[in-house]
């Protein structure tokens, strides 16, 4: 067979898989209802380390624009927003506590481009409702406040030269005001950017390197009452259908040095936990006393392989590697 030939074929066996184990085609509904199925939780393991884990539930919902979430914030005690590559916002209380679901598209989909509505990472605003988001495919950031139609698209002069196909993946907004910002490409390497402010359209950034586990990327990343970050790190298993690795990791943003390698210390892996999934938002919430709650949500890719789920991981702050180094970097600007 001819080389070219060839290369169209193997092209066409290694899309097969993709294809055939997409989900089913969904009958288009706007219902605003989300069903949480609480699963088994595995015996304790020693892979979880400091965590907990004390909630999993599959999520599944007749609404149409359900699934593939991206993104996690707590906005308020006993709820979360979650918001999809699909771009779209899901609403959610908790499980078990009181609150209305709204599921909503945020962006529209401008003819089917994904590039318009890949939201991959969000970070809330000082005011606690506005929240802040980043596109995979388009490095811009946008800002939605309660009550605007559309999201405000603000220049991102500090993401120039990311992979347009890996880009900010992972950001939170710090107690002091400074935004932290980690990209999926590279590795194990990824470009990391603190900013001294909420974006603007200025790059006064503070550039550096976010070293991971190899063959981990982050997928999130959220700050602890004491000041240091939880990132959400994951690994891609082949062959098809896919499957996913996911660690926790604890880094301090206050060491962090202008164009230098920054990294922290795995806490756990979902390993061995039979709850496995490609884990992409995470949140962080004060629990019953001195608890902590990480709460962790998956991409289910549309695919029939994968599920949305959603777990809590319950832990103490005194239960974490002790902090190292307490000196803070200047903000730059």
């Amino acid at each position: 067979m001819p080389r070219r030939r060839l290369l169209i074929v193997l092209l066409m066996l290694g899309l097969a898989p993709a294809v055939w184990l997409r989900g089913p085609m969904v009958v288009k509904s706007e219902a605003q209802t989300v069903k949480a199925a609480a699963l088994p939780l595995p015996a304790r393991s020693a892979g979880l380390g400091p965590f907990r884990l004390t909630g999993a539930w599959h999520l599944t919902s007749p609404n149409s624009d359900f699934g593939g979430y991206s993104a996690l914030v707590r906005p308020e005690p006993g709820h979360l927003t979650a918001f999809s590559d699909s771009g779209v916002r899901l609403d959610l209380p908790m499980p078990g506590q009181p609150g209305t679901v709204r599921i909503a598209r945020l962006l529209p989909r401008f003819a089917g481009v994904k590039s318009s509505r890949d939201v991959e990472a969000a970070a809330l605003d000082s005011d606690g409702v506005s929240v802040w988001l980043t596109l995979e495919r388009r490095n811009v950031f946008l800002r939605t406040a309660p009550g605007q139609v559309r999201p405000a698209v603000v220049p991102a002069p500090e993401l120039d030269g990311w992979s347009e196909n890996s880009g900010p993946e992972a950001m939170t907004r710090l107690s002091d005001g400074r935004f932290l910002v980690l990209a999926e490409g590279g590795g194990p390497a990824h470009e990391g950017r603190l900013l001294p402010r909420a974006p603007d359209g200025t790059d006064r950034s503070l550039h550096f390197r976010y070293v991971a586990p190899s063959g981990y990327r982050p997928t999130d990343v959220a700050q602890l009452p004491d000041g240091r970050v939880l990132i959400l790190l994951r690994e891609l298993r082949w062959p098809m259908p896919p499957r996913f690795g996911t660690k926790l990791v604890l880094a301090d943003p206050a060491t962090i040095r202008r164009g230098q390698d920054w990294s922290g210390t795995v806490l756990a892996s979902l390993d061995g936990t039979g709850l496995e999934e490609n884990y992409e938002g995470l949140a962080i919430e004060a629990g019953a006393g001195d608890t902590l709650n990480a709460w962790l949500i998956s991409d289910d890719n549309s695919a029939a392989t994968q599920r949305t789920l959603l777990l809590r991981l319950q832990f103490r702050l005194g239960d974490l590697p002790p902090r190292v180094a307490r000196t803070k970097q200047k903000a730059p600007g």
